[in-house]
Order: structure tokens, then C-alpha cells, then sequence
């Protein structure tokens, strides 16, 4: 004869991971039950309908609510860490901030894993509140790299990709943050150019012949495209990604035949509230100084000997002009700057805000040059659920520069040195007196 019988049970109960061999003809259930749980504190009771219930008669193996947080070995939260009870399918997985709660056993064991970090195991001996520390692996993982098109793990990528992190860009008081990235990246040309507040000029493996602005790269911020990323306030950039030959191609075709920048902006971390301050201060002058020729005397001999290897009968009247400026000095100082950044970051489970405020104030090494900078970048993103959410990013710059100094120091290299420092307050004047004797005099250049 046969019965169809039925069990419930808890599955986390200890004693039903044991195995054991047994061997029954024609027993009924009574006698089986008493068989199986022989040496365990398991006991039974049968219910209408061939309903079997398992419970345990050990008061140690009663549930508890347990709870918690995981952070890393610096004190920080862990976010979406795995926590499971060894031996089960029992489990769950830390908050934003490191938190969890779960029901288990007394005597259960918790398995905590997260990705970067190495496993563990921890008693929970009838706790309920607990705090697990975990140890960052030093492990390196199968890194995935995103190529704009796709994902593709590192080893397998044919393409050249290369990606700087922001504080490798924030570090350096640069204002275009494109310039931080001189020597940092192999193929990659970055030449300053002359006045501060221009955009420098930027190369990725030299020049191509394809369209009008053929050694420009394709600039993208969080998405979007852009001519260059002067507006962006280095402080608030998370990353770069310099995309190079069939890399950029993929993407952005034709346009990105020259290459492709890619900047991810900062964004709030996942249950955090931060607010960050810095500033820099410093200063910058001529390494290497052009050589002029300085002595007035050295510069009338050299005029009358030119004059009568060419004919010229009629010289230059020198009379007044007696001076011996080395223009490279008058026109040079040493120059200052002062950088300030400001950024507030915060994140709950649906919304997450970022804002950064920044301000320059640079006195470059020509007199009279200046620069001054304000920027501000605000990022807002709401999540309704796990498939939708909506963002806003607003980036912002007001650049004041009434003098770049483009061009002054080929002048002052040209200019007479018998022409005085002293015959026009230059130092004093944006321009100097520009009709008369200074930098843009009538008198022979050299």
C-alpha cells in the first residue's frame, strides 16, 4: 500500500543538512520518521491530509532578526555587498549605506561577499546587531572596459583606450583640464598656447586628412557633444577617456577620425553627504629666458654697418634714443595664481545631487595679462523606480580676460633695446603709449 505525504519544514534547521542511509518495506510513517530523525533534535507531527511538520526541539535553532552594516577595512559603507546564511538559500544584500537585515538562525554562519573586496564568514552567536569588516582584494579583476559602443573586457580589446582619473586631472591648476593631461598619454600632443585662457592645441596620433578640422578630437561630456571642454571646472571631472583610432571610428565615424575625448562628470556617491573644499596657490615665471640683444650701443653699430652694406646714406637720427632695455624683462613678471573650488554631494535611495562651484584668478607672466574664471557645474537625477528615472546636468563658465598678452613677448623679442623702458609707463598702461615708442614704435626691429 502507498501514501502520498506532504512536509513542511524550515530549511534553515541544522540538522536536515545530515545525510543518512536507510531502508524500509512495508513501515508505516510513524516508525520511518523515528528511523530518520534518530540522533537529532528534530521532531514531527502529522496534520490533515498527510501534512507532515518538521520542527526542531532545540531552542537554540529559533529565529532572529539580525541586523547590521558592512564597510570596508578604512571605516567607509559597502553598498550592495551579499550577505547569505551558509549553507541556505537564505540571504540578502547591504543598503546605500552599508546597512542589511535578515533572519536566521542563532547559531547561523553569514557569508558576506562584494565585489572588490574578499569574502568572509561570520558567527552570528545569537547577536543581533552586527558590523562586518571587510578587506579590499588585492586581486586585479577581469576588467570591463566601455568602448561607447558596447562593453568588452580588457584583454579581448583591440582598440586603443585609455582612461585618466579625475584626480589625476584636478591636481594639476590648470584651467583648461585638457592640459593636465600633458605626458600622461601615449600618442596623445597637448601644446599650450600662448596667453592664458586659450584653448591649447590638442593631438592624437598627429594629423589626418579627413574634413575641415582634421587634428581636432571629438569632445563628449556625459553624452553630449561638445567643441572643447574649456567650461568644465577640472575639480568636477570623474574621468577621461581618450579614444583612439578604430576606437573613436566606431563611435563617432568620420568626425572622430581624429580621435575622441570622453569626460564623465562627478556625480553624488550612493548614501553619502559630502562637501568638499580646496584651493591652490602659486606662482610661474620664464624657465627659459630668449636671449635679446640688449646693449644700445652693440645695436647703432649693427644698424650703420647694415646701412652702408646696402647703401643706405641717410641714417636714423639716435639722439635721443640712448636706452639699453632687455624688453623680455619690462614686458615679463612672475605670475600668480589662486584656484577655489567648492562641491556639495548628496544621495538617498531615489534622488542624487551634485553641485560645484569654482573661481580662478590667474596673473600670467606677461604684465598686464589676466585671466579671471568662474565656473559651475549642477547635476540632479531622481529615479522613480529600478526602469525609470530623469536627470538634469547644467554646466556654466564666465571667463574675464581683458588682456590675454598673445603676441607681446615676439614683440618685446623685436623691439629696439634703444628704445627706454622709461619712455612709456608700460607697467602702468594696459598698452603703453602704442603711437609713439614702445612696443609697436617705428623704429628698426631687430
Amino acid at each position: 500500500k502507498q501514501g502520498d505525504f506532504r512536509f513542511i519544514f524550515n530549511s534553515r534547521l541544522s540538522d536536515l543538512n545530515q545525510k543518512v542511509s536507510v531502508e524500509f518495506n512495508n513501515t508505516d510513517i510513524a516508525a520511518v520518521m523515528k528511523k530518520l530523525f534518530t540522533g537529532t533534535s528534530l521532531t514531527y507531527r502529522v496534520l490533515e491530509n498527510n501534512l507532515v511538520a518538521i520542527r526542531s526541539e532545540n531552542p537554540a535553532e529559533a529565529d532572529i532578526q539580525v541586523s547590521g552594516t558592512v564597510v570596508n577595512d578604512a571605516g567607509e559603507p559597502v553598498s550592495a555587498a551579499s550577505i547569505t546564511v551558509k549553507g541556505s538559500n537564505t540571504g540578502t544584500s547591504s543598503g546605500a549605506n552599508g546597512t542589511f537585515s535578515i533572519t536566521v538562525p542563532e547559531n547561523a554562519v553569514l557569508v558576506v561577499t562584494a565585489i572588490g573586496h574578499n569574502p568572509t564568514e561570520v558567527s552570528v552567536n545569537g547577536r543581533q546587531q552586527i558590523t562586518i569588516t571587510l578587506t579590499r582584494s588585492t586581486n586585479k579583476m577581469d576588467e570591463v572596459v566601455v568602448i561607447g559602443y558596447g562593453t568588452a573586457n580588457k584583454r579581448d580589446l583591440t582598440g586603443s583606450i585609455v582612461k585618466i582619473e579625475g584626480k589625476e586631472v584636478a591636481d594639476k591648476p590648470n584651467v583648461n583640464p585638457i592640459v593636465s593631461l600633458q605626458g600622461k598619454v601615449a600618442g596623445l600632443s597637448v601644446t599650450p598656447s600662448a596667453g592664458i585662457g586659450r584653448n591649447p592645441d590638442i593631438r592624437i596620433r598627429g594629423t589626418n586628412s579627413i574634413g575641415d578640422d582634421a587634428v581636432k578630437p571629438v569632445y563628449v561630456v556625459d553624452g553630449i557633444l561638445n567643441d572643447d571642454i574649456n567650461f568644465l571646472n577640472p575639480n568636477d571631472i570623474e574621468s577621461i577617456e581618450i579614444l583612439k583610432d578604430p576606437s573613436s571610428l566606431a563611435v563617432f565615424g568620420v568626425r572622430g577620425a581624429a580621435g575622441a575625448i570622453a569626460i564623465t562628470t562627478k556625480k553624488a556617491k550612493a548614501g553619502q553627504v559630502v562637501i568638499n573644499f580646496n584651493t591652490a596657490v602659486g606662482q610661474k615665471r620664464l624657465t627659459d629666458k630668449i636671449d635679446v640683444l640688449t646693449s644700445g650701443a652693440d645695436f647703432k653699430e649693427l644698424y650703420l654697418e647694415e646701412n652702408a652694406n646696402i647703401g643706405v646714406v641717410n641714417n636714423f637720427d639716435f639722439t635721443n634714443w640712448n636706452g639699453n632695455t632687455d624688453w623680455i624683462d619690462a614686458v615679463s613678471q612672475t605670475g600668480t595664481f589662486n584656484t577655489n573650488n567648492l562641491s556639495v554631494s548628496a544621495s538617498s535611495e531615489k534622488n542624487r545631487f551634485y553641485a560645484g562651484l569654482g573661481y580662478t584668478n590667474e596673473q600670467g607672466i606677461v604684465i598686464h595679462e589676466k585671466l579671471k574664471k568662474y565656473m559651475f557645474n549642477l547635476s540632479n537625477e531622481f529615479r522613480f523606480n529600478k526602469n525609470f528615472k530623469i536627470g538634469v546636468t547644467f554646466n556654466t563658465t564666465r571667463t574675464e580676460a581683458p588682456n590675454d598678452g598673445a603676441g607681446t613677448m615676439e614683440n618685446a623679442r623685436r623691439i629696439a633695446p634703444v628704445v627706454s623702458a622709461g619712455t612709456t609707463p608700460y607697467r602702468l598702461k594696459l598698452y603703453g603709449d602704442s603711437m609713439n615708442y614702445n612696443l609697436y614704435s617705428a623704429l628698426p626691429s631687430i
